[in-house]
């Protein structure tokens, strides 16, 4: 809501009547008159700005789409009525504001100090035929609906609203109120307090009797369906799977409906059958055989069907925000359901509210019972709110709770909050949830509390025990949050592993990596980051001199390749890779294939390194030496260095060497391998061309400095040999 404004105005005069209800996602005020009212003068902005106004011939229609669960309120004033999210300061008995129908002479009367007139509407949201009757004053409304034979009285906050299925049953202003009838006689009001007014309740015939009057009420029906005619065997049938579902008996019902579509197969075209079915598979446990619930359905059925929707997709695990905020606004409709649907439906509803719901839904949590399901619920909302200690009291008793889904979950939820405050580690976290696996597995929570565990090592960025727990605990699914997870949470342990620094890995490691990679990539789904990771591969392939299987991976992985730069850098590990080879012109292919503008330096400087080796490699020694003279940094330098070393130029290599031995080499402090090898090269290379200079150069650079063993005992050597000693360089490693 925008500002402070949490009420508007509605400037209808005293001697108009009015009725208020919900219906669908909206709230209706029907004015009992033609009344035009500009929707500007009102003033609605925020969750009021959806307000609409629209004139029927002799009424006026005022409707509220409601994004969210908050409750509304109406009050009268002199100048008109006004509605509020906020309960009025002078209505504090707002909740005992009600209307309470009495038995009288000829029918039923709904008590009012001054009605106002009864009007016939189509309902908005479901088409339905409504009997409105309107208040002028504030008389408040019907607390819950009612459904009777051939007609349901809808909750209302003012006035009254009767969905007639019947022609006969009528709605008549008196002076003491309004009076329902049926043709004017007197009848018993014997409707069964319900919730809602939608086509799911209807489908499914529920009846919140006790026990014992269902069990009679599925015996009726069992021989009723025994006896039925061949014409009336399906209804009588579809009625007695209604009857079960009322008393809890879904495995039953399921069956029922089995053979009665086995033998009737066409009327599964019926909507009202085709509901009913898929809502016993969800029942059951079977939320794959339930697809049904998810559409598509025509448009006065859809809204009507939006909680099932929404339960179904949570069953799969596939919920979103508006499915959820769906279930949050039927939470009162749940709570309605026969004890038998709602011990079962309501608990799925506030956890999957608590888990992944909006926080603006989770005041629909505060009203629920004090069990231990919705005790966890709210502890999983709370702990979501940032309110940790309370949530961590809640999850350390319910902990030991009797009921095994209950307490895992609560272990699992403490575990965690444990790890966040410090008193565990990530590998006594995870040897933790390894304990509840027993208990997971019986609540048919293992492969959630696993996928915790790879989380829990993601966050330790310990992305081989990631890969490692998905492989072995974490299958994949059917689509859902929970495989989605699954592919990120693989998908960043392989990155994770991709980018690890070889050079600072054993080759076991890199071997044991390198496979990881090998055998994930396949199962990938193409695209990007399936083609980075498949060239990381090759560049792992690479590091190993395995320039096949390197050369193999890089082609597959750069036409999918997006940015410039990843194109380019793979292009270039795949020049170099054909170039062990001993394939110049594929290198070259290669490196044109990926050519892009403005690269990051050292990416540039290594590619043209290698346009300088093809030419090298394909016999324009001079042209290559020209280019790598041209090219910044230490690598072209060596690169030379090499080629005139290849021809036996060892003055040649001994220059080029020095130069780069002054700016490399520090004069003083510890020195680094590359430092030491670039020192034992130039010592080498001067001894070979007979440079006494540059010999003595170096040695006097390097000084008493300690040396690794394997490079003090050579250069020790090449100090004390005479420069034509050819002997000393047999046994050199040439770099």
């Amino acid at each position: 809501m925008s500002g402070q404004v949490d009420h508007i105005l509605l400037p209808i005069p005293p001697q108009i009547g009015i009725a208020a209800f919900e219906s669908g996602d909206r709230f209706i005020i029907v004015v009992d008159n033609a009344f035009p009212m500009e929707t500007q003068a009102i003033h609605g902005t925020g969750f009021f700005s959806s307000l609409t106004v629209s004139l029927l011939p002799d009424a006026t229609l005022i409707q509220l789409r409601r994004p969210d669960t908050r409750r509304l309120y109406l009050s009268q004033r002199s100048e008109g009525w006004v509605l509020s999210d906020k309960q009025p300061s002078s209505a504090s008995t707002q909740d005992n504001h009600v209307i309470n129908p009495l038995p009288v002479t000829d029918g039923i009367l709904y008590p009012m100090r001054r009605s106002g007139r009864v009007l016939t509407i189509a309902d908005p949201a479901s088409g339905d035929r409504l009997l409105v009757g309107t208040s002028l004053l504030d008389e408040g409304g019907i607390l819950a609906m009612r459904r009777a034979e051939g007609y349901d009285v809808w909750p209302t906050l003012e006035g009254v609203v009767i969905a007639a299925r019947d022609p006969d049953i009528s709605l008549i202003a008196v002076p003491s109120g309004l009076l329902l009838n049926r043709d004017g006689q007197k009848f018993e009001d014997d409707g069964q307090a319900v919730y809602a007014n939608d086509v799911d309740l209807k489908w499914l015939d529920l009846q919140n009797f006790p026990d014992q009057i269902l069990l009679k009420r599925y015996h009726e029906r069992l021989l009723k369906a025994a006896d039925s005619q061949p014409a009336d065997r399906f209804a009588a049938r579809l009625d007695l799977a209604r009857a079960a579902i009322s008393m809890g008996a879904f495995k039953e019902a399921r069956g029922i409906l089995a053979v009665a579509l086995r033998d009737d197969p066409e009327e599964i075209g019926r909507p009202e059958v085709r509901f009913l079915a898929a809502a016993t598979e969800l029942l059951t446990g079977s939320p794959a055989n339930a697809s049904a619930l998810n559409g598509p359905w025509p448009e006065q059925q859809r809204r009507a069907l939006q909680l099932w929707r929404a339960l179904y997709l949570e069953a799969t695990d596939q919920s979103d925000t508006r499915s959820l905020h769906r279930l949050a606004l039927d939470m009162n409709r749940l709570r309605a359901y026969p004890q038998n649907l709602r011990d079962v439906l309501l608990p799925i509803a506030a956890e999957a509210i608590a888990r992944h719901g909006a926080p603006g839904d989770f005041a629909v949590l505060d009203t629920l019972p004090d069990q231990p399901a919705f005790r966890l619920a709210k502890a999983i909302a709370a702990e979501r709110q940032g309110q940790k200690d309370r949530a961590y009291t809640a999850f350390a008793a319910l902990a030991a709770d009797r009921n095994i889904s209950v307490a895992e979950k609560a272990t699992e939820e403490k575990i965690a909050l444990d790890h966040e405050r410090g008193t565990l580690t990530t590998e006594q976290q995870v040897k933790a949830f390894d304990g509840l696996i027993l208990d997971a597995r019986l609540a048919g929570r293992e492969k959630q509390l696993r996928l915790r565990q790879a989380e829990a090592y993601a966050r330790d960025k310990q992305w081989q025990k990631v890969a490692e727990i998905i492989d072995l605990g974490v299958p994949q699914s059917d689509p859902s949050h929970y495989s989605t997870l699954r592919h990120a949470l693989l998908l960043q342990a392989l990155t994770g592993i991709a980018g690890e620094d070889s050079l600072a890995q054993s080759k076991t490691q890199q071997l044991h990596n390198a496979a990881l990679l090998k055998a994930h990539i396949p199962a990938l789904p193409p695209g990007e980051e399936r083609a980075a990771l498949l060239a990381a591969y090759g560049e792992s392939m690479l590091a190993l001199g395995l320039s096949d299987e390197a050369t193999s991976a890089l082609s597959q992985a750069i036409p999918s390749l997006v940015t410039p730069e990843t194109r380019a850098a793979a292009g270039a590990s795949l020049a170099q890779a054909t170039l062990a080879n001993q394939k110049p012109s594929d290198a070259l292919a290669a490196l044109n294939e990926t050519e892009s503008p403005n690269l990051p330096e050292p990416l540039q400087t290594r590619r043209n390194i290698l346009k300088a080796r093809i030419v090298i490699a394909t016999g324009d020694r001079a042209k290559g030496l020209d280019m790598l003279r041209t090219i910044p940094g230490k690598d072209a330098r060596l690169l030379s260095a090499q080629s005139h070393e290849s021809q036996g130029e060892w003055q040649s290599a001994t220059t080029e060497l020095r130069s780069l031995a002054k700016e490399e080499i520090p004069a003083e402090g510890s020195l680094t391998k590359d430092q030491q090898d670039l020192a034992l090269r130039l010592a080498s290379d001067a001894s070979r061309a007979g440079d006494n200079a540059s010999s003595r150069w170096i040695s006097e650079r390097i000084g008493t400095r300690t040396l690794d063993e394997s490079h003090a005992r050579l250069f020790a050597v090449l100090r004390e040999s005479p420069a034509n000693d050819k002997s000393l360089h047999e046994d050199e490693t040439s770099p």
